[in-house]
């Protein structure tokens, strides 16, 4: 019989800021569990623990212990991107486990095994930067599936996939807990883990509590979002495509003609790799593409950059890569040096403590959690001002109580100021009455549905 794996009176900290107190928990080899909880109430720290980051690379282990049983743990992150090292997913899996010391000829063998059951074969060779974020942690899966470990912990590696991406992986990490391994894994959404998991943990202040059947069953059983929008009739335009086309190694879009609402919410939604992503990248000058696209009548690629971006932003899918500073109060220092008139000292405040950021202003921003750091990524961008948001992701990492602060954030900000803002998300609590309009992406074309 397997050995137990047991967090004993763990208590660990950032500074002076405990994240963890005195946490006890052990957790059945062999199973799948999954730990739920609000934004920062220290899943992560927890995750990052067990696989050996913290403190190594951060924080201090006041007191307490962790026990894996002697088990080999890999991780994977909510960014994917953040863990790959090479350029093509067939390079990653080799260096993984070159680093393993695993001999060469187990090499091929492992990697056929791994592409294989996470369906990647035709990804192998791509490169990495190029793909959508649900490929990315496809790709992810495997490189954990090739170095054979034992613990699989995995933090928020939903965020930012589509619906059937979700539940492909849900269904493979059940597959990997009926060949022996153990499966942690932390998510703020509940769909599709019914009849997976063997237990649900939910922290609540300094306890962790395992959730009872009748409980966890409850839990589980949520019903999907429904969506239902009007169609746009006669709307000034913000952007107007025509014989609009963009490609990454492949083609991704061909627009005939489209005109996107001013003033309004449009919601982007489409599978991962369709081109949501590399659409908003045309849109902020980083891909050339083909056609017309035009901004308020002026074509966006003749644009001078300079002027351009003094109207338009991207909220970018990771927030990390949008922080410049070291604290929350230096990184809003910067914004407000050009801040929105709407934000006066009183509604900044506000909002920080709206967002419940007002305690972490001398935090360093990458500490924070995944949810904190998108919540104050959000925050510098609205400061900004530009009346045009791109928005990739908003609400990936969030509890439902963050999604609300957020949304409510952003459609106070949106109806004081006129904003034009497109949304690309997979993740619909909370936006579905939100957004004014749908743009669904299939077969390479943008179209405006009403569900």
């Amino acid at each position: 019989m397997q050995a137990e794996l047991t967090i004993d009176h763990l208590t660990f900290s950032y500074g002076d800021r405990e994240v963890i107190r005195d946490l006890s928990l052990t957790l059945p080899a062999g199973t799948f569990s999954l730990l739920i909880g609000p934004t920062g109430c220290g899943k992560s720290t927890l995750l990052k623990i067990m696989a050996g980051l913290y403190p190594k690379y951060g924080g201090q282990l006041t007191s307490g212990q962790v026990s894996l049983g002697g088990r080999s743990q890999a991780m994977m992150f909510q960014e994917a991107g953040e863990q790959f090292t090479m350029a093509t997913p067939r390079e990653e899996i080799i260096f993984a486990m070159e680093n393993l010391g695993k001999s060469k000829t187990e090499f091929a063998d492992r990697l056929k095994l791994a592409s294989e059951f996470a369906e990647i074969d035709s990804l192998l060779d791509q490169k990495i930067v190029t793909m959508s974020g649900g490929e990315k942690q496809r790709v992810a899966l495997a490189v954990l599936v090739a170095m054979d470990v034992d613990l699989f912990l995995l933090d928020e590696p939903f965020a930012s996939v589509d619906p059937a991406t979700r539940r492909f992986l849900i269904g493979r990490l059940a597959k990997l807990k009926e060949q022996g391994k153990t499966i942690i894994i932390t998510d703020h959404l509940f769909d599709d883990y019914q009849g997976k998991v063997d237990g649900v943990y939910r922290f609540k202040g300094e306890q962790v509590d395992l959730l009872t059947k009748d409980e966890q069953a409850l839990l589980l059983a949520t019903e999907p979002i429904g969506l239902h929008f009007p169609l746009p009739e006669n709307e000034p335009a913000a952007f107007v495509m025509k014989n609009f086309a963009i490609k990454q190694g492949r083609p991704l879009l061909e627009q005939r003609e489209l005109a996107i609402p001013k003033g309004k919410v449009t919601l982007i939604t489409g599978p991962n790799g369709s081109g949501k992503s590399s659409l908003f990248k045309a849109m902020t000058k980083l891909l050339d593409y083909q056609g017309s696209l035009t901004w308020e009548g002026k074509e966006v690629a003749k644009l001078k950059e300079r002027t351009y971006f003094q109207h338009v932003a991207q909220i970018f899918q990771n927030a990390a890569d949008q922080f410049m500073a070291i604290t929350v109060k230096e990184e809003l220092a910067l914004s407000q040096k050009h801040a929105s008139p709407y934000f006066t000292p009183e509604v900044l405040d506000q909002a920080l403590a709206d967002l419940d950021l007002a305690d972490h202003m001398d935090q360093v921003v990458y500490s924070l959690s995944g949810g904190q750091k998108k919540k104050l990524q959000i925050l510098l961008m609205l400061l900004s001002g530009q009346e045009v948001l791109l928005i990739d992701e908003p609400l990936s990492g969030l509890d439902q109580n963050s999604i609300e602060q957020v949304v409510q954030l952003l459609q106070k900000c949106q109806e004081k100021s006129g904003q034009t803002i497109l949304l690309i998300s997979h993740q619909f609590y909370g936006i579905s009455t939100w957004c004014d309009y749908h743009l669904r992406l299939a077969g390479r074309e943008l179209a405006f549905v009403q569900d």
